[in-house]
């Protein structure tokens, strides 16, 4: 195992620890700098009687086979500088994330230091003790492997599994990489981008759809016959952030001879 340390004027210290050892003990704080790389593998352990506090946005974050066991109980802090990516596991590939994070009692508070849209990446949780998630801060999780303490959440912090990209694990034909696109919920059935109805209104034809806030949408159709789908409606942008339903109105369809089918296209 080596360290390298760097003295700076600031409280982080560690510049970079890459390590294939079995255990790695730190008795005080793992202070990870805004350059910093920490690498193990699926038999490294970080030992840590402090806290965890990672400003780090360096591509070497490759510990999410590792694990990170909070020693001696009492208060532990983790404060994460990561994107929220979503509760996908490719977000894990290119995110700082834990394979297995321990507590041996104690309680273990999670803050956001990413600023807006934090996030933490756990693959299992062990041990026993409490687990406290910060306002602003995402905390995905793959499975509660073994924990037995309570979970205490505080301000907004939020608990959401980890998911795998090309499932769809609600039934409602979208997987899951795609509902994130949309910013549907990948667990429920009825929140998903669809076609919802087509009305007759005189010689027109309103086309309504499903929308979440913050996303916009093209309606297409086969407005020319024989070239398959082409955009037809201008670019539509839904304000807010919850789920909601747009329309758009096809003037003289209803009279017009030409068989019309339509799909809604997700706006980059």
């Amino acid at each position: 195992m080596k360290r390298l340390f760097i003295v700076l004027p600031s409280s982080f210290f560690l510049l970079t620890c890459v390590s294939f050892a079995a255990t790695n003990d730190f008795y005080g704080n793992c202070d990870i700098g805004p350059d910093a790389a920490l690498i193990g593998t699926t038999t490294t352990w970080y030992r840590v009687w402090g806290d965890f506090n990672n400003q780090s946005t360096n591509t070497a974050y490759d510990i999410f086979t590792s694990t990170v066991q909070f020693m001696g109980g009492g208060a532990h802090g983790v404060e994460q500088d990561s994107l929220n990516r979503g509760p996908l596991y490719s977000a894990i590939s290119n995110n700082w994330a834990f394979g297995t994070l321990t507590l041996n009692g104690g309680t273990l508070t999670v803050l956001n230091n990413y600023g807006s849209g934090g996030a933490i990446y756990v693959q299992n949780l062990t041990g026993s003790g409490v687990l406290n998630v910060g306002p602003g801060m995402v905390f995905y999780f793959a499975s509660t492997n073994g924990w037995t303490g309570a979970v205490n959440l505080t301000g907004n912090g939020v608990f959401r599994q980890l998911l795998a990209d090309n499932d769809d694990p609600d039934g409602d034909g979208k997987i899951n990489w795609h509902e994130w696109l949309c910013g549907t919920e990948m667990l429920s059935s009825p929140s998903v981008l669809r076609i919802t109805r087509i009305a007759k209104e005189g010689s027109d034809l309103r086309v309504t759809w499903t929308t979440v806030g913050g996303h916009s949408y093209i309606l297409q159709t086969n407005a020319a016959p024989g070239i398959g789908y082409a955009d037809f409606s201008p670019t539509i942008t839904v304000s807010g952030t919850g789920e909601s339903t747009t329309n758009h109105v096809h003037t003289g369809a209803a009279t017009n001879s030409v068989k019309f089918f339509y799909r809604v296209r997700l706006v980059p």
